[in-house]
């Protein structure tokens, strides 16, 4: 290998990770993924909030919704390692319901990993079924 060969090599990776990476070194879709667990935490509390509705902040990236007497929970987390965000929903004494999203940069949202859907629809839908059955 040359020496300008190893230099073009070297230039083409900086301009790929610069697109990639930020000047922090915090992918983009990290800090999208945070701010998007932080927007719905967000809107699940405060005044527009909907009744007897607990949200657990356990991390940046991580929140819970517990509705008392009902006995279920749904978390969402966003998984940096794997890149994905995760829907978990679960009603005691049946089998959890797991879905992963990825960001999808074209519509500039979270959808499923596998098949058809977006994470605010899944997450509504998901609240209804285990949390507020009343508002089907």
């Amino acid at each position: 290998m040359s020496e300008e060969s190893g230099r073009k090599r070297l230039q083409d990776l900086s301009r790929t990770l610069q697109e990639k990476l930020t000047s922090t070194g915090d992918a983009p879709v990290n800090r999208r993924a945070l701010k998007t667990v932080e927007r719905l935490a967000r809107d699940l509390t405060g005044e527009s909030a909907m009744p007897g509705l607990r949200v657990w902040r356990d991390a940046a990236g991580k929140f819970r919704l517990q509705r008392p007497p009902r006995n279920a929970e749904i978390t969402l987390e966003w998984q940096r390692d794997i890149g994905a965000m995760v829907l978990i929903a679960e009603k005691f004494g049946e089998p959890r319901k797991l879905v992963r999203y990825v960001y999808d940069q074209t519509g500039d949202l979270f959808r499923r990993m596998e098949g058809e859907g977006e994470l605010h629809d899944d997450l509504t839908d998901t609240i209804i079924e285990y949390l507020y059955p009343e508002a089907r």
